[in-house]
């Protein structure tokens, strides 16, 4: 049976600042006899049309409509329903329509999964930070981070979940407001029972303030935030079990590979961010100059080109490396995730050839610099 039923038309309006289009109608249409749906946008007075399978459009009204409009009008063959969007992020109904919001279709049916850190479970630095209501319930604006933070978990479990708990020291890179830092350290701490030493670091003070006073409210005694820049200010000076970083800025993420290998990290979790560091510099010298004609494709090949530099770097220093698709990329278009394991001896096989195509292509690249640097040179 069909998901949307007898849809027979849907209205987004009232956009919030997080929405693509200032106005977004749904209609069924035929078309060489099956039956789609085509969704019309408007933005700056202009109308953008896709004509859409039922899945295709219940994974985008929940990835960019729902949550992200204050008002949804439905209209179905037994009436007409109005939706109004709450401050916790649920929608309020009014009407007699039985047809689900397309929205509200998928996440009905993702939330149905079986989730490491299951909706309703008691997980109180969620509901401080906004991901939970009071109820340990999903805010709904949050839901796309709680699926991303489920997933690092899940990925985090795959190592970690038949390990015999013990003590373990974990470090968080540009941690941010630090939902990921909390869920680790309650992963670890509270379902596992490992005595963990947990740091977050970032550079906004204020963000930091409110983090350790989240941790001292729910007696995390092993968690502590520091206000530092990554790349040149003092870090803890010890060996550590695992690094992770969730969308660390630009070189912030080279920095804390280099601090990974450094201090003999056994496990590493990256998921790096904006790399504008070779997008800024990289010229034409090669077979690939035909990728850097156009913006789009220089951008999107300095980023891959980035991620490949930082793996095959990682390999020379004894991990074993592979890259994964953090999230679905409707999700978030930061998706990439370098996974490393220490397991073998460092060597030098592919550094000669990383340092031939940054001259080639006229270009530096952070981490190359810091794991080529005599160790006292190297920073942090």
């Amino acid at each position: 049976m069909s998901t949307l039923g007898a849809l027979q038309k849907a209205v987004f309006s009232q956009p919030t600042e997080g929405a693509a289009y200032s106005r977004v109608t749904v209609r069924p249409v035929r078309l060489k006899g099956q039956t789609l749906y085509q969704l019309e946008g408007l933005r700056d007075n202009k109308a953008y049309h896709e004509n859409l399978n039922e899945e295709a459009l219940l994974r985008r009204c929940d990835a960019e409509l729902d949550g992200r409009y204050r008002q949804v009008l439905i209209i179905g063959g037994d009436g007409a329903a109005q939706y109004v969007l709450r401050r916790d992020g649920s929608y309020r109904k009014s009407g007699k329509s039985t047809v689900a919001r397309p929205g509200q279709a998928i996440s009905e049916h993702n939330r149905e999964k079986h989730y490491l850190l299951a909706e309703g479970e008691e997980i109180p630095a969620l509901v401080d930070l906004g991901v939970f209501t009071p109820d340990f319930h999903i805010v709904k604006a949050r839901y796309d981070k709680y699926r991303q933070i489920n997933r690092f978990i899940e990925l985090i479990d795959d190592v970690y979940g038949q390990v015999e708990p013990g003590k373990l020291t974990a470090l968080d890179f540009g941690c941010g407001k630090s939902y990921l830092t909390f869920i680790l350290y309650y992963y670890f701490a509270v379902k596992r029972g490992f005595d963990v030493t947990m740091i977050g670091y970032d550079l906004k003070a204020d963000v930091v303030e409110r983090c350790n006073a989240i941790a001292e409210k729910y007696g995390y005694d092993g968690l502590r935030f520091v206000v530092a820049d990554v790349s040149r200010d003092a870090l803890l000076d010890a060996p550590i079990d695992l690094l992770v970083t969730l969308h660390a800025c630009d070189t912030a993420t080279d920095y804390a590979l280099a601090y990974a290998v450094k201090h003999g990290a056994k496990h590493i979790f990256s998921v790096p961010c904006c790399q504008h560091e070779i997008n800024a510099q990289i010229h034409r010298g090669g077979d690939y100059d035909l990728l850097l004609r156009h913006g789009i494709l220089k951008e999107r090949l300095s980023a891959l080109l980035t991620d490949a530099m930082r793996a095959e770097l990682l390999e020379d220093q004894g991990y074993a490396v592979d890259m994964i698709e953090f999230i679905d990329f409707e999700h978030s278009p930061k998706n990439l995730m370098i996974r490393a394991r220490k397991q073998g001896a460092k060597n030098s096989r592919n550094e000669a050839h990383l340092r031939a195509l940054s001259a080639r292509y006229g270009f530096e690249q952070t981490l190359l610099g810091l794991l080529s640097q005599p160790e006292e040179q190297k920073t942090p």
